[in-house]
């Protein structure tokens, strides 16, 4: 039992575990804000001086972000809003004009038509009024009613408020577009003092709009861009990993000794070359930040720092593809016709047919095992059964039927499934005879195997051969 003197100093070290789990998930699951936006200075200038010029000199303005997913968009729009925030939210220097105003987010996701998105900005606006009279009328009406609610009864004027649009392509698929041109009318004519930020990752959403959205929107363009160099890739890990002691509430030795350790990670050999990896692929952030959500949820008292065995079992998981995930849950002797096409390959044959993968199989099955003896040995499955496994391969796409000439006779070209389709094709050439192709290399079907804990000896050594 730990002495009274110690315990103290244990359950703060659990309180610094459990403050340190809960911010490194937050912000890689994007829960949180990153502490830093690494290579986002001049969107996130663009945004706040678009946002805060409607709010301090009560401008109208519309612009849009515009950037691939995962680049940033969203917490360059939090982060801007922050900022604005701290500016002119409550404290702000008596410089600013107004310190009040209203911020209202819509997702193309959650209000796919005008009604429901009308709903909403009410809502987040707080009028409680009920509004079933006046959703009877236009849009803009509607709309224009709901802004003169929002006057105080001593105050002439509307307050600011900020539109945050995401998802804008999807909500440009509305009919009519009557929320955007309401929105993009309003702020052009000055009537109210409006902000309208859009976030797309459409670089068409031109194409989207109609002309007479098109006529009123400032056509202000924020582009954001994925990091351009492998080292701001690798800072974004570290803004999202490292914890402070001042915003995450740690004790200082701690932090020093957590974000050691996670340096130290990042500087790991595999770890490094697999983030290089993401980078030249498609330099998505979120992608980068999924690899480390498993080394952060294993915190505890057991293991106060994150651990590069998590890390790595990560990247393992990654790095395995899609079909080789599918590959792992088939049957043996699915397995074994798999096999028995790589034989094939490596001696020569670039299509064949059932017929020529179970004569391969049997031969090797023949050649090397005893059938139905003692001892619990494999038994040579008839051509039925290797059929049916055979058709699942296909169902799957592990095997891939081939394009013939029979479409110069009238009678088109295979499909993905075309050896199991009763068309016209099949009555020319049953089945177990048409022509197939193997859709994994050689060297994963020896990975697939060795990775395998229930594959016989004698079923390893075929598939090395």
């Amino acid at each position: 039992m730990p002495s009274r003197t110690s315990m103290p100093g244990n359950a703060t070290q659990l309180a610094d575990i459990s403050r340190a789990r809960k911010a490194v998930l937050g912000r890689l699951y994007g829960r949180a804000p990153l502490p830093e936006l690494v290579g986002l200075d001049s969107p996130l200038d663009l945004a706040f001086s678009l946002l805060s010029r409607t709010v301090a000199s009560a401008e109208g303005n519309t612009g849009l972000l515009i950037g691939p997913r995962g680049s940033g968009k969203s917490a360059v729009v939090q982060r801007a809003l922050d900022m604005l925030e701290s500016k002119c939210g409550h404290g702000a220097a008596a410089t600013v004009p107004t310190s009040k105003y209203h911020v209202v987010r819509l997702s193309g996701f959650v209000h796919t038509t005008d009604r429901i998105a009308l709903r909403d900005i009410a809502r987040q606006l707080l009028i409680e009024q009920d509004l079933e009279n006046i959703l009877i009328g236009s849009f803009a009406d509607a709309f224009t009613y709901i802004l003169n609610l929002l006057r105080s009864s001593g105050e002439e004027s509307v307050p600011p408020v900020l539109f945050i649009l995401e998802e804008f392509d999807l909500l440009a698929q509305h009919p009519k577009q009557s929320l955007l041109y309401t929105l993009f009318d309003i702020a052009q004519s000055q009537q109210t003092p409006i902000a309208v930020l859009g976030v797309t990752a459409r670089i068409d959403f031109m194409d989207l709009l109609e002309k007479r959205v098109k006529s009123r929107f400032s056509h202000r363009q924020i582009y954001v861009q994925c990091p351009q160099k492998s080292s701001d890739f690798v800072e974004i890990a570290r803004s999202a990993l490292h914890v402070d002691t001042c915003s995450d509430g740690v004790a200082k030795d701690f932090a020093q000794r957590f974000n050691a350790q996670v340096d130290e990670i990042l500087a790991a050999e595999s770890v490094a070359r697999h983030m290089l990896h993401i980078f030249d692929f498609g330099k998505d952030a979120r992608q980068l930040l999924h690899l480390f959500v498993a080394a952060a949820s294993q915190l505890s008292a057991q293991n106060q720092l994150l651990q590069l065995a998590y890390v790595e079992s990560s990247i393992a998981q990654d790095v395995a593809s899609a079909k080789m995930q599918v590959l792992s849950s088939v049957s043996l002797l699915e397995l074994c016709l798999i096999i028995s096409m790589k034989s094939l390959v490596q001696g020569g044959s670039s299509k064949y047919n059932f017929e020529m993968v179970y004569n391969e199989y049997k031969t090797f099955m023949s050649r090397h095992l005893l059938v139905a003896s003692a001892g619990g040995a494999m038994k040579v499955y008839k051509k039925p059964v290797a059929l049916k496994a055979f058709e699942t391969l296909v169902e799957l796409e592990i095997v891939r039927p081939l394009a013939t000439s029979m479409a110069a006779d009238g009678g088109g070209s295979y499909g993905r499934n075309d050896l199991l389709a009763g068309s016209a094709q099949a009555a020319r050439a049953p089945k177990e005879y048409r022509m197939v192709q193997l859709m994994i290399e050689p060297g994963q079907v020896v990975d697939l195997v060795l990775d395998r804990a229930d594959v016989p000896a004698v079923i390893r050594r075929w598939a090395q051969q």
